[in-house]
């Protein structure tokens, strides 16, 4: 097992894929912090040339990371059959290469996420003032709120990327699967009970309101994350275990 993640990791961080994704994330949010910086200098008056907005823009644009989130799972799991023929011809079980996969996936965006937390950080401290003091207090706790979220995002990604080729197919069931139920049970909210709960309670919703301040208890997202995860973790698996090599 560990020899079979120590192959799989020593592909992951060589695609190029990866770090040209971590480069295009850390220029968006240099090029806002350098905006906000040069506007904060030029306008005495400009009000938005702070750290906790240049964090409330980051935390703003968490719905679109959890839509590209394809770009890990793919790295591992975009492989032709025969790639998969050739691991198991070596003596790895299914569930075994299936695990690997996932477990060096989620080290490998666990590791590119604390690096762009670094990032915003020290871009947000460096360059903009502080109008807040909790600013960074909040914005931790904000991102860890999240993370379990992204995760669940990630174990779905690849639960599908384990059966689709296609990657149009895979961000259009991802979609269906978090953002329709999410619209649905809002409109539905009105008037029945228990789609207030579940619009409250599912994973999109934790994302749309990161940066306001929190109505609900620390832990539910993360036990409506660990429900996401465990459960297309488990039907990945399974569905993995069908398909022919």
């Amino acid at each position: 097992m560990l020899n079979l993640m120590k192959s799989e990791q020593y592909r992951f961080v060589r695609t190029r894929n990866y770090y040209f994704t971590a480069l295009l994330y850390t220029l968006l949010m240099a090029g806002a912090a350098v905006v906000l910086y040069i506007f904060q200098q030029s306008e005495p008056g400009f009000r938005y040339g702070n750290e906790r907005f240049f964090y409330n823009n980051v935390l703003a644009m968490m719905p679109v990371v959890f839509v590209l989130l394809f770009t890990f799972p793919v790295i591992l799991m975009g492989d032709h059959k025969q790639v998969f023929k050739n691991i198991a011809a070596y003596g790895y079980s299914r569930q075994r290469i299936y695990t690997a996969k996932l477990l060096v996936t989620l080290a490998g965006f666990l590791l590119f996420a604390l690096a762009l937390t670094g990032v915003s950080v020290l871009l947000g401290t460096g360059l903009l003032i502080r109008s807040h003091e909790h600013a960074l207090a909040d914005y931790s706790r904000s991102l860890l709120g999240v993370l379990p979220v992204m995760i669940a995002g990630i174990t779905t990604y690849y639960s599908l990327a384990a059966v689709m080729k296609k990657n149009t197919q895979i961000i259009t069931a991802y979609v269906l699967i978090y953002f329709l139920p999410h619209y649905v049970l809002n409109a539905l909210q009105g008037r029945f009970a228990w789609a207030k709960w579940l619009y409250s309670h599912n994973p999109v919703y934790y994302l749309f309101n990161l940066y306001n301040e929190p109505s609900y208890p620390a832990w539910e997202p993360w036990a409506s994350g660990a429900v996401y995860t465990l459960f297309f973790c488990g039907i990945g698996l399974y569905l993995f275990n069908k398909e022919e090599f």
